[in-house]
């Protein structure tokens, strides 16, 4: 019922049905069923006949209308270069994208991802499209070639005639794309900017249509998409841009890249072509910029340039003029082909029968440049804008031309096609037979083309500017006099690598500019978020990365090249799989010392793993740091390196336990190596012990290490692609800074990195962690703390909004106002409609601030998501214990950015639909008291009018503002549970016992739901809450 519309009506006609059968003859279906086999039976009889007239039946019957949508994936040689090349601005997107897909993969109600990837010509943002592998689209078949792909209209069955765009499909058709799409995720779009706005619709509707989406709020029938492109290039011809329709600005983030990777050798015209797009019509062009391309046009003058350079125009007349005059400079015999028709006859231009234009014919020859016209097999390269040069023709009997040989300049066109053809198997040349004129398979109507058929070429010396977007040449010539649109000037320079490739026909420096809507469309738009790293880049803080590599010889470049690798000061690895024979020094890395153990050197030889394959650790440190390797005072059977850093004194132990080896064995021979050290000593242990934090049972290691004082700092956090915590960093002492632990995302091993960043000078006189042997069992905190009481376990029947206990505690002072009393029963606002919130006005936007809330955000010095809440009863190894032991649990939240808004709509709904509205509320609430509130918006915003701005877009992480304004406005406590802290309450009520629940996770700024058991509302005393 996934695509039903109506399915309510549906039911209601099927009984229908059902009850008018009863009265039906026995017979009656036997009889109808009988005669309408006979009448199938005598209509194939019919279509059998040798009758002329059911030719064109039969043609569109066995007409292949419907367009493969399996994509050619690459294979891993090819992938790997592509993904170890990328530069740290690609990085970037590709991991926030892989980050998705890794969050959609195991929670299938996350937000789709829409995400607009731009950037100046030469920063290649399309390249990113190569190492995800799903369905990839774009608007012309040589971008579609381009980028592996399919065009848009081949791919959701869309007309390429204006007038046909919003068809819809047939039932036949439509069931065939949802059987080859339902599964689809995240599409890619390339070459955005030369996409027209009703285009843009019509793939909204289209993917509505298939994905069976009935929701006024849902777009592109929630499929996540990556749009790909730059808006100061060319835009559409004749055509509004997708900027100016309604799915776009209000939907997409961006992200622009700006390293430079088609002109990355000439940094020069780099910075020149990033000038000239941005170049507004009333502006003066840079001088430097003006006196670069009068040389381009003196050297044009001089033909310092390859005879068979490629010319860009504006206009198709002039393309037509310099190919025609390159055909007779470079070839010989000269053939002309015109149009035939059904009957394989030629159709003259002097022939006036024919009511279509006749087209004009045809003059090519051998060793002519030609470009196919026409998407004939856009998933194996023939599409249109593909280019090449023509070696043979091909004559059939009657000594007519049937097939031209072409050699096109990508090898990559047209594998799947000399596989069966016999004039180009075993060469890397293509043919091209006539086809109909239609520009795209997908279009071609036998009844209104007339079967007539021509070769689809064109010489291609010379092409128009929008054609040539997106391609990349090594010499091209420009004519700039005819010029007529914005972008036009940008496009054409930046298809050239160098400068020095780089020659003007004339130089018309007031046809360059740009589109000055773009800087407004994407300042509109939100911006991507962007992980940023822990490390921090000052002496005192020493930066490590671990990361199990699962093979140091296959991954070096990838580990070499990734973003963070050289902002460490130690990389640590483990699973090198190097042995004693490989050469070490193959794995240098500039500016750091390599240290290796492989694990035959580890074990002795009558070890069990000695003679086993892989394992093996290494580590890498600055040159400049001053290191001491540690031996183990007595051999131990234990994968291990250890090392002193003499200036931060803290000593370093990477160690790997292979899972073949018993845990009690690898605990134990690692205890040994760690009594050899004083116990005042800081260390640091590293390495995949291959024991899943997350388990409840069987953790040996952990349990071991606890006693000893050491705490895991990513217990609980996914270190796997799998979502399993195997990779551990075990330390004896607190570090002081509160955001100093990171995983992060690889694409070459199962395992992600770890990074910390730790404190050298102050985390050394920091406090150590106490021993399970200790009397209080937990870990001691800076002096400076505020000491509050461990968190109170409140009685089981005095959770719950019918309780009464709660209210007995009414003498308290509240920062010296009157006590929260307790509500009087008949205005429990949990007595609203849940299934109807719009029933009863829940929010409040007109209100003021109360002195209370005031004093609360005054005394709030940093945002909630990084409050230093007072440690609370370590005895809980999870928030879910702590909360277990409160007869409370968390409800799982859609991570998206909205999820402080989802969980209040649950605590009030049941529901996490109504997080918009509630957004909505709370910054109309702020608007409304800009000056009461401007005084705490945070650094990250200059003012309250760009807080406001940011904070009211869709997938904006809440922060002590708008959560202190949401329960103004709710007329409610919220109440934050945190693990190891006394919960937060949030004033919004003067009554205690109107509470809502929130759960909030700091490593991945994260909040849930929070209930009992019963599904209700929870509610604290006041006692067993903390104000700020």
């Amino acid at each position: 019922k996934k695509y039903e519309a109506h399915v309510k009506e549906t039911g209601e006609t099927e009984s229908l049905f059902n009850e008018l059968s009863l009265n039906t003859k026995d017979n009656e279906w036997a009889e109808i069923v009988a005669n309408k086999e006979k009448h199938s039976t005598w209509s194939r009889e019919i279509e059998q006949e040798n009758n002329p007239d059911f030719n064109i039946i039969h043609k569109r019957k066995n007409k292949n209308t419907f367009i493969d949508l399996k994509q050619t994936y690459a294979t891993t040689d090819e992938m790997r270069p592509l993904l170890e090349s990328m530069n740290n601005e690609q990085q970037e997107v590709f991991y926030h994208v892989r980050e998705w897909c890794t969050k959609r993969l195991h929670n299938p109600d996350i937000e789709p991802l829409r995400l607009f990837v731009t950037g100046g010509a030469g920063t290649e943002p399309d390249e990113n499209i190569d190492e995800i592998h799903t369905l990839i689209t774009a608007f012309t078949g040589a971008a579609a070639v381009n980028i592996g792909g399919i065009t848009i209209h081949s791919a959701f069955g869309i007309g390429t005639q204006s007038n046909n765009l919003n068809d819809h499909l047939s039932c036949d058709k439509l069931n065939s794309y949802r059987c080859k799409l339902h599964s689809l995720k995240l599409l890619f779009v390339d070459e955005v900017s030369l996409i027209q706005a009703k285009l843009w619709g019509a793939m909204h509707a289209r993917l509505t249509q298939i994905m069976g989406i009935h929701s006024n709020t849902a777009i592109f029938g929630n499929v996540g998409i990556i749009a790909i492109g730059d808006f100061y290039q060319c835009s559409p011809v004749a055509s509004s841009s997708i900027y100016f329709s309604l799915l776009w600005s209000d939907h997409f983030q961006y992200v622009e890249l700006k390293i430079n990777e088609r002109q990355k050798t000439n940094s020069s015209f780099s910075q020149m072509l990033n000038r000239i797009r941005k170049l507004k019509k009333k502006e003066d062009m840079d001088k430097e910029d003006r006196d670069s391309l009068e040389k381009c046009h003196r050297r044009y003058l001089h033909k310092e340039y390859h005879s068979e350079a490629l010319h860009l125009f504006a206009r198709n007349a002039q393309v037509d003029a310099h190919n025609g005059e390159m055909i007779e400079k470079i070839c010989t015999n000269i053939r002309t082909f015109y149009e035939v028709d059904s009957n394989n006859k030629e159709i003259k231009q002097n022939e006036s029968k024919h009511t279509k234009k006749i087209n004009k014919p045809l003059r090519l020859a051998k060793n002519a440049r030609v470009m196919i016209t026409k998407n004939i097999c856009v998933k194996d390269g023939l599409a249109n804008g593909v280019t090449g040069r023509i070696v043979e023709f091909v004559e059939n009997n009657n000594a007519h031309i049937s097939h031209i040989i072409i050699k096109c300049d990508s090898p990559k066109v047209g594998r799947l096609h000399r596989v069966s053809c016999p004039h180009c198997h075993g060469r890397d040349t293509i043919c091209i037979i006539r086809e109909s004129d239609s520009i795209d398979q997908q279009d071609f109507d036998v009844r209104s083309r007339k079967a007539i058929k021509q070769f689809p070429l064109r010489l291609s010396w010379a092409m128009t500017i929008h054609k040539a977007q997106g391609i990349t040449v090594d010499q091209v010539v420009i004519s700039t006099k005819d010029f007529f649109g914005s972008g036009m000037g940008y496009t054409a320079l930046s298809r050239v690598r160098t400068l020095e490739g780089l020659f003007l026909i004339d130089l018309r420096v007031d046809k360059f500019y740009c589109n000055e809507n773009v800087d407004r469309i994407l300042s509109q738009m939100k911006e991507m978020k962007r992980k940023t790293s822990i490390f921090r880049h000052s002496p005192e803080f020493l930066n490590i990365l671990f990361h199990n590599i699962e093979g140091l010889k296959c991954n070096f470049n990838a580990l070499r090249n990734h973003y963070l690798t050289r902002q460490a000061d130690l990389i640590c690895l483990t699973e090198t799989w190097l042995n004693d024979n490989n050469q070490i020094d193959k794995f240098t890395i500039n500016g750091y010392t390599l240290i290796h153990k492989s694990r035959s050197c580890l074990f002795s030889t009558n070890h069990s793993l000695h003679s086993q394959k892989g394992g093996g650790v290494a580590i890498y440190y600055r040159d400049n740091m001053s290191v001491k390797t540690i031996d183990s005072t007595e051999y131990l059977d234990l994968e291990h390196i250890t090392l002193k850093l003499e200036k931060e004194k803290i000593i370093i132990i990477v160690c790997y336990r292979s899972p073949q080896e018993a845990k009690r064995n690898f605990i134990e021979n690692l205890i040994r190596h760690l009594k050899q050290f004083d116990s005042n000593e800081h260390i640091l242990i590293l390495g995949d012990m291959n024991e899943d934090s997350f388990q409840t049972k069987s953790k040996t290691i952990e349990r071991s290490l606890k006693k000893l004082g050491f705490v895991n700092t990513f217990r609980h956090l996914a270190t796997t692609n799998s979502l399993t915590s195997l990779d551990c960093a075990y330390l004896n002492f607190v570090p002081c800074e509160k955001e100093s632990k990171q995983v992060i995302a690889t694409f070459y091993s199962f395992h992600e990195a770890l990074t910390l960043s730790i404190n050298s000078i102050k985390d050394k006189a920091h406090n150590y962690i106490e021993t399970e042997d200790d009397s209080d069992e937990r870990m001691e905190v800076n002096s400076t703390s505020e000491s509050l009481p461990l968190i109170t376990t409140i009685s089981y029947n005095s959770n719950k909004r019918k309780s009464t206990s709660i209210g007995k505690k009414n003498n308290k002072k509240f920062k010296n106002k009157t006590f929260l009393p307790v509500m009087d029963k008949n205005n429990d606002s949990a007595n609203y409609d849940k299934k109807n919130p719009d029933s009863t006005k829940i929010t409040d936007v007109n209100k003021s601030p109360s002195t209370r809330e005031l004093e609360f955000l005054s005394n709030l010095k940093e945002t909630v998501p990084f409050n230093n809440l007072t440690i609370g009863d370590s005895r809980f190894h999870s928030l879910t214990e702590q909360l277990r032991v409160l007869n409370l649990r968390t409800i799982a939240i859609i991570g998206d950015g909205n999820c402080f808004f989802q969980a209040i709509s649950d605590q009030l709904f049941d529901t996490q639909t109504y997080h918009r509205r509630l957004r909505s509320d709370a910054i109309t609430y702020i608007r409304r008291n800009i000056a009461a509130f401007e005084f705490f918006v945070s650094d990250e915003d200059n003012t309250i009018y760009d807080y406001i701005f940011r904070m009211e877009k869709n997938n904006t992480y809440a922060d002590h503002l708008i959560i202190m304004a949401t329960a103004s406005i709710l007329n409610q406590n919220i109440i934050i549970h945190e693990y190891g802290k006394r919960p937060l309450l949030i004033p919004g009520s003067d009554y205690i016992d109107r509470q809502l629940h929130i759960s909030y996770n700091p490593y991945n700024q994260h909040y849930e739901s929070v209930k009992d058991f019963d599904e209700a509302i929870p509610i604290m005393s006041f006692d067993d809450l903390q104000l700020t």
